[in-house]
């Protein structure tokens, strides 16, 4: 029997040889690489494959992590002491400064890398804002900041066109393309 991954990774390549199609809109360029989120460290550990199938397919390929968002604005932050001696006064926070904060963090990202409309991005680490941003809420922000497709590394699932990140989570309808096993 073949392997979770290796599935995912075949999955993948079918969708990245296909041609980019210049005329959808930001939300329809986005894909959804949907895993169970126990095989994160699989998909992590083969992620070159990602990168040399789209490589393979005439496909430019660039990577973000979002592992890094979260702990810069923290660390920047005037009250950040009073929030590790009482956490649930950031509540608050994270939807007033938070979510703006990963937003531009995201655009300058976009912003800052070389991208044609042959260009993948693949957008690492997600579930690093699970618990203090939505990540719908950070996409629909940023369609318009990339050219090619953006590839969410998706640790959780996608059932009845919706996404839930981590299985944990209220899902949301996107108009992006999931590509599962």
């Amino acid at each position: 029997m073949i392997a979770k991954i290796d599935q995912l990774i075949q999955e993948f390549d079918k969708v990245v040889n296909e041609p980019f199609n210049a005329t959808l809109s930001g939300q329809e360029r986005i894909w959804f690489l949907v895993y169970d989120p126990a095989e994160q460290r699989k998909v992590s550990l083969r992620m070159g494959e990602f990168e040399t199938s789209t490589l393979r397919a005439g496909k430019k390929w660039q990577a973000i992590s979002l592992k890094d968002c979260f702990p810069e604005w923290m660390s920047n932050h005037d009250y950040r002491d009073a929030y590790f001696t009482n956490p649930e006064y950031i509540v608050d926070q994270l939807e007033a400064e938070f979510i703006p904060f990963a937003i531009q963090f995201l655009k300058k990202k976009l912003e800052s890398i070389e991208q044609d409309s042959d260009t993948l991005i693949a957008i690492l680490d997600v579930s690093s804002l699970f618990g203090f941003a939505r990540l719908s809420e950070i996409l629909k922000n940023c369609d318009r900041d990339f050219k090619g497709r953006l590839l969410i590394f998706f640790p959780g699932e996608f059932e009845n066109n919706q996404y839930r990140l981590l299985d944990a989570r209220d899902g949301w309808d996107y108009l992006a393309r999931p590509i599962t096993i």
